[in-house]
This record gives C-alpha cells, structure tokens and sequence, in this order.
C-alpha cells in the first residue's frame, strides 16, 4: 500500500489519510485487513477509495456520525454493511432525519454540491451500537465509546492491547471543538473529552489532525479548554448589550465566513446560542427587553 496514503498502525490496522491532509470536505480514516475488510469511516476522498476497492470488496463500514465529510462516501462501497451508533443511525438511513438532525432547515446552500454531489443519500443502517461493546474483526478488536456532544451518536473506537485510540471528531484541531448541529450539544461535549482523557490513550488518532502520540492529555485539556475561551470572549463583547448579529458580525468562533457565507453564518449561530444559553443558566448574562444580551457587571 503507499505509504503516504496508509500507514500500518498495528498488524492489520491501518492508517488511511485523508485527501488534503484530511481538512474538510475529507476526514482521515481506518481499515482493517483482516478476517473481514472493515472501514470505519469513508472521508478520505476518491484516490483512496479506487486503492482500497483494487484490493477487493469492504464487508463492514463504521461511521464515527453521520456528517457527510466521513458517511458521504459509504455509497461507493454497496456490499458493505454499515455499522453506526443507535443515535445517529436516523440521520443516515432518512435524508429529513439528515436535516433536523442537522437544523438545516431551509438552508438550501448546503449540503453543498461542490463538495457532496446529490447530497446525503437514504441508506441501511445494518447495526446500531452500543456504548461499550467490543467489535472483534480477528486479531483486531475495537471498543466502541460513546462520546456525544459533536453529535448525538458520536463514538471514539478504543484498541484495547495498545491503547490506540480513534476519537473522530474530538479531532484536537487548532479550531477546536465543533457543535454547530441543532443537536450538537456542549456539556456533553465536554464530558466526552474527559471520558477520553481518563481512558489515557498511548496513541490518539483523529478524522482530521492525523495520528498523535505525544502530550495527549495536556491536548486534549487545552481542547476543552477553547469552550471555556470562548466563553470569555462572548462575555468580553456582551460588556455593551449585543443582538445574534452583532455577535454574528464580531465572527467569535469562525473568524472569517469562507463561501457559501451564509452556511458558516448558520454554524456560529449555532455555536454561539449554545454558549449564550450556558452563559445565562450559570447567571453571567441577561438577556434585554430589547432582545439583546448583556453581560452581568
């Protein structure tokens, strides 16, 4: 296999890297080759897809959640069977699960084209897992964990002998945790950055940072650690009472609106009501008559 786009991890585990380094609209992935082909996600873009398909047919996908940069591509393995959490099974066997899932309501921009071309696609969801059961795939075993808050149904994979971890999208990137879904969920994100810490993985590997093995405690503390940040941030600026488009204008999260604007636009509201409803149950803002927010002095 090529070296740059697998790399052997452990015997018959192997890395599969991401098209572009894995940024979006691709994610990095696993393949086992073993007693059975098994995927577990399919983001890695087309270059990756025609070396793993040379080899002979994928018997099982396992999808981290249901976001297209790693389920998009289950489609062009058809003889799979497609494994995924209980809670985001919906959202990839039904397109309206996909969009209220999602809260994209009609925000037609995405899911975009350019990107997904026919977008999400309705497809069987053979198996739905479960919180702490052990998928064996012949000498390769996988404990699945249960870490929602970028999703629902997000799970990390756990290899119990070496302590390698693939945590998806807890993917320790320098832009820091993603909840901009309407049932994304921030305390819940929190939580299962530290159910990962307490798991004290040797090796961590994410859908979009690639494979890392120093420092991963402190890492993923200082991951956390950008939700609290933000928070600040917001309370900085809610120092002069504030609507969602002031907010929206001072681009907090994103920090520029790449094209389609007006979907990025969409992904910061979402973040930023979240915090704003965190920030108000702990008593650190009000909301005006006006409809604007305040910071308590």
């Amino acid at each position: 296999m090529s070296e740059v786009m697998f790399i052997n991890l452990l015997p018959h585990l192997y890395f599969v890297s991401g098209e572009q380094g894995g940024r979006f609209p691709y994610s990095n992935g696993l393949l086992i080759e073993g007693d059975k082909r098994v995927l577990v996600d399919t983001g890695f873009g087309p270059s990756r897809r025609k070396k793993i398909l040379q080899k002979g047919r994928v018997d099982i996908i396992i999808n981290t959640h249901f976001h297209l940069d790693h389920a998009y591509g289950n489609k062009y393995f058809p003889e799979a069977e497609i494994w995924a959490h209980a809670y985001d099974a919906p959202p990839i066997r039904s397109l309206n699960k996909f969009m209220a899932y999602s809260g994209y309501g009609e925000l037609s921009a995405f899911p975009n084209p350019e990107y997904f071309p026919d977008g999400p696609t309705n497809q069987i969801v053979h198996r739905e897992l479960k919180d702490g059961e052990v998928l064996k795939f012949g000498e390769i075993s996988l404990k699945v964990i249960h870490t929602p808050g970028h999703t629902q149904g997000h799970i990390a994979l756990l290899e119990p002998q070496s302590s390698l971890l693939f945590s998806g999208d807890i993917d320790l990137s320098s832009f820091g945790p993603w909840y901009g879904n309407a049932l994304s969920d921030l305390e819940a994100f929190v939580d299962s950055i530290n159910r990962l810490i307490d798991l004290k993985p040797k090796v961590i590997v994410t859908s979009h940072e690639g494979i890392i093995s120093d420092n991963i405690t402190e890492r993923l503390k200082s991951y956390a650690e950008m939700i609290n940040q933000r928070d600040e941030t917001i309370l900085r600026h809610l120092q002069i009472p504030s609507g969602m488009s002031d907010l929206l204008d001072k681009k907090i999260i994103f920090k520029r609106y790449p094209e389609p604007q007006k979907v990025y636009r969409f992904f910061e509201q979402t973040m930023l009501e979240k915090h704003l409803q965190r920030l108000a149950k702990q008593g650190k803002i009000i909301m005006n008559p006006n409809g604007k927010y305040k910071a308590y002095a």
